[in-house]
């Protein structure tokens, strides 16, 4: 960021939308650990759950991210990520920094959801009203891909990620 700072929004919304789907999406059985799988695979979280978020509330995703937010997240939260990856776990003299720097990792992320759920309403304007929720999962997830072609792992994550997507938004809509 040569100085773009000045481009990030002062009028965020850090409680979005998103960031609450985000949260409770996470804590669903499976998806951490099916999203840091497709991490380790060179997905992005943010659009996973951009992805996510958006087929539940019916709308096709594009892929598109805003510069700002790509900026940030090469800035600010990947580099807070791999500080707390390169501190050893369970280790007494390095804990305090390895917790201090987790808990500002996911501060990053939430502003990260932040500017993207401010992109998203700044640009996605597709409904996607013509899909069933399952179909238009599959199509949001590989707007989000990294890649066209996936290999037959990254098909099994995404085997797991949707039902337990579809589940979620079941639950959330109390069916």
């Amino acid at each position: 960021m040569q100085d773009d700072r000045e481009q990030l929004p002062s009028e965020m919304e850090p409680d979005s939308p998103l960031w609450r789907f985000a949260l409770a999406f996470w804590k669903y059985p499976g998806i951490e650990s099916t999203c840091l799988a497709l991490q380790g695979k060179g997905w992005n979280v943010t659009q996973i759950l951009s992805a996510c978020w958006l087929t539940i509330t019916g709308q096709k995703y594009s892929g598109h991210e805003c510069d700002t937010v790509t900026e940030w997240r090469s800035h600010v939260t990947e580099p807070l990520r791999s500080a707390r990856q390169f501190i050893p776990r369970d280790n007494p003299v390095t804990e305090s920094l390895r917790t201090s720097i987790a808990t500002n990792e996911l501060e990053a992320e939430r502003i990260e959801l932040a500017l993207t759920y401010q992109c998203l309403v700044d640009t996605q304007r597709e409904s996607a009203g013509m899909y069933e929720p399952e179909q238009l999962a599959h199509i949001n997830l590989q707007a989000a891909a990294p890649e066209t072609v996936m290999d037959m792992e990254t098909g099994l994550l995404l085997d797991a990620l949707i039902p337990g997507l579809m589940a979620f938004a079941a639950g959330a809509r109390g069916e």
